[in-house]
């Protein structure tokens, strides 16, 4: 189910950007389910492009988007696997600085 949904995953990701947090919700269930049975090397580029939509979640007004994105971008940085390893680098420098001020949110959860 996985594989075939993977075919999908771009139109979810332009759900990331929708203004509806229950949707956003959503899309990011349906990446950690997917990239969780996908193969590392299938889901190695994958992760790559999904960091990149995943930055601006990691300061989403809502506590829940943000502890959903923050884990999910933890995953996704786990996951790389050879050439991939050097452009996920990159990601994970522009959201060091994020995640580091989260370190001390209000809420928790996204702090731990």
């Amino acid at each position: 189910q996985a594989r075939k949904i993977q075919v999908l995953l771009p139109h979810i990701t332009e759900v990331l950007h929708d203004g509806n947090r229950e949707i956003k919700m959503k899309a990011l269930v349906v990446f950690r389910n997917v990239m969780g049975h996908l193969k590392r090397k299938e889901a190695s580029p994958i992760a790559v492009q999904l960091a990149e939509e995943l930055l601006p979640l990691l300061d989403d007004e809502s506590s829940q988007t943000r502890e959903l994105s923050i884990s999910l971008f933890r995953d996704t940085v786990e996951t790389v696997v050879g050439n991939d390893k050097r452009r996920m680098k990159k990601k994970v420098r522009r959201g060091l600085l994020p995640l580091f001020f989260h370190m001390h949110d209000e809420t928790d959860s996204v702090a731990k």
